[in-house]
């Protein structure tokens, strides 16, 4: 099946719209495994000449953005977390080791939290994985990658903490 992008932001529209909570976004994570897998989708959203950070499609009501990265080289993130917002990996190609974290001192606006790692998953083409509010995490990757991102409010205005390794 081929999925359109305008047809894919309207479903995460209309889902969030009627649950906007983890409910929500758990239904948006399944959809979101359907669109990664759309060969047709990546061709035409993650080309290999793209940024490595492209916004695909903002939702003017709700807020949520889907982003579109591509990946040409290994990269690790430090741990993070998306303030009072939420955010869904989608892995398309390549793969993406997920770090959680767990707090072991909490960060203040001025200054880094400490965090131990908790648990590590790998994001495969197909397969997407939803963060919540504050979940700390560190995406890593050994390779080139593409995922589509979804993110509950890119704009707001609530401060992300900064987090280190204990």
């Amino acid at each position: 099946m081929t999925h359109t992008l305008a047809a894919f932001s309207r479903q995460v529209h209309d889902i969030l719209l009627a649950d906007p909570g983890p409910l929500g976004r758990e239904r948006v994570r399944t959809l979101l495994e359907d669109v990664v897998k759309d060969q047709g989708f990546a061709d035409e959203h993650l080309g290999d000449d793209q940024p490595q950070r492209r916004v695909l499609y903002q939702d003017p009501d709700l807020g949520f953005a889907i982003l579109g990265h591509v990946f040409h080289e290994a990269r690790r993130t430090q741990p993070h977390d998306h303030g009072s917002s939420w955010a869904i990996y989608g892995q398309v190609a390549g793969e993406t080791t997920m770090d959680g974290w767990e707090i072991v001192e909490p960060a203040t606006e001025g200054t880094p939290g400490k965090v131990r790692l908790h648990d590590s998953s790998t994001l495969t083409p197909g397969t997407a994985r939803v963060y919540n509010e504050r979940e700390i995490h560190s995406p890593r990757r050994e390779g080139a990658a593409k995922l589509i991102r979804i993110e509950g409010n890119p704009n707001q205005a609530a401060p992300r903490l900064v987090w280190e390794p204990a």
